[in-house]
């Protein structure tokens, strides 16, 4: 069954209906947000032994007729050349989920291997933003993603880009934990995430200014995001990052919330050797190696590097990122930056990896590329850029 999200809001009484996640127990009333339950924080919430198997339901539309309902599909690739590319088609805007007028949106973000950039948030007022409910069949104007596990197929277009890609998934999907962050007693205020594809092999072609590049077994990934609870109001930052390294597979989340909930941090961390994944945890460190750089548009600052490190097999798992630079740079508010404040924004980030992993057979060491992400939800001194500390 295919829903519009338009016509979906302008026929369905609006309020605080029931959402079924796979795997999660069905919710109650909602209340308002007090507290935040974190993915790995209350298994009685989950099936343990099935925590991780994503559906092809999953990867469909949850819109419940919440009128603060958000959801994107999101994919991205590089290439051994040097090509990164990310295409996110969103119902709506992450921020700003109390306008109940706010249109569907693209994002679409192509660097050459020449450093040639193009970056694109595009709205689509008036159009219908269309998806399936029980797989993954996305459309948005000329633009859509569909496909089920492990076998996904994306177009997208604006201007001068054409993005024709299939996406094949060598690693088994992945959620963490409950699959979902809850903001109430009632279990109905949430962000939940789950990564359908969370590393696999990319071909076809990618149009800029007329020239054709194929993409030939290129490194892609593909997850899905919805709920209702947002980022503004609730969360202060986050840093998420994907990366392949030899053999290994990475997907983390470091998600640091508002003052309104303790400033309490939510980690999400997985690691898979060849297929088979070796660790999903909610425990991990983050933090900024080097200078800090500024954005552009939004303000907000970026650092040389990072440092992860997380227990594991009586030791650490060590992931050291390096070599940052600006893939996209995106202001999620109608407020300018000035030289004293960073306004909310959207950063894309591409560097290099180094992972150490110390494994039954001994300590294996890889090294890779990572595309990772670091949104602001706050306003904040420029002063204060290196909120991971």
């Amino acid at each position: 069954m295919e829903i519009s999200r338009r016509s979906f809001l302008t026929s369905t009484a609006l309020g605080a209906g029931l959402l079924l996640v796979p795997g999660l127990r069905s919710v109650a009333m909602a209340q308002t947000p007090k507290f935040v339950i974190g993915n790995y924080e209350a298994p009685s919430l989950y099936d343990q032994a099935a925590q991780e198997i994503v559906t092809d339901r999953d990867d469909g539309y949850h819109n419940d007729g919440n009128p603060r309902h958000y959801e994107w599909w999101y994919f991205d690739l590089f290439t051994v050349l040097g090509l990164k590319a990310a295409v996110v088609l969103m119902d709506r805007p992450l921020i700003m989920l109390d306008n109940p007028d706010l249109p569907p949106m693209m994002m679409l973000n192509v660097e050459l291997p020449d450093g040639t950039n193009r970056d694109f948030q595009v709205p689509f007022p008036g159009v219908d933003f269309i998806a399936a409910e029980d797989h993954c069949d996305v459309r948005l104007g000329n633009n859509w993603l569909k496909g089920r596990y492990p076998n996904w197929q994306l177009h997208a277009e604006h201007e001068d880009v054409v993005v024709d890609l299939e996406l094949v998934a060598t690693v088994e999907s992945w959620r963490a934990g409950s699959g979902a962050m809850y903001f109430d007693e009632a279990l109905t205020v949430f962000n939940a995430h789950v990564v359908p594809a969370p590393r696999g092999v990319v071909n076809g072609t990618i149009q800029v200014a007329g020239e054709t590049i194929a993409i030939e077994d290129g490194m892609g990934y593909h997850d899905h995001n919805w709920g209702n609870a947002g980022i503004e109001g609730v969360l202060k930052a986050w840093h998420w990052g994907r990366a392949e390294c030899g053999e290994f597979t990475l997907n983390f989340s470091y998600i640091e919330h508002n003052s309104d909930y303790g400033n309490k941090v939510v980690c999400k961390f997985m690691l898979a050797k060849g297929s088979e994944i070796l660790l999903s945890t909610g425990a991990f460190e983050d933090s900024f190696v080097g200078e800090i750089h500024v954005g552009p548009q939004s303000g907000n600052g970026w650092p040389d590097g990072f440092l992860i490190e997380t227990p594991y097999n009586g030791d650490k798992i060590r992931i050291e990122i390096s070599g940052n630079h600006l893939l996209s740079d995106a202001l999620n508010t109608e407020q300018e930056p000035n030289d004293e404040t960073a306004q909310p924004g959207y950063i894309r980030l591409a560097g290099d990896i180094r992972m150490t992993v110390p494994l039954d057979g001994g300590v294996e060491v890889a090294t890779g590329e990572i595309i990772h992400e670091m949104s602001f939800s706050e306003a904040i001194p420029k002063a204060e850029a290196n909120w991971l500390l």
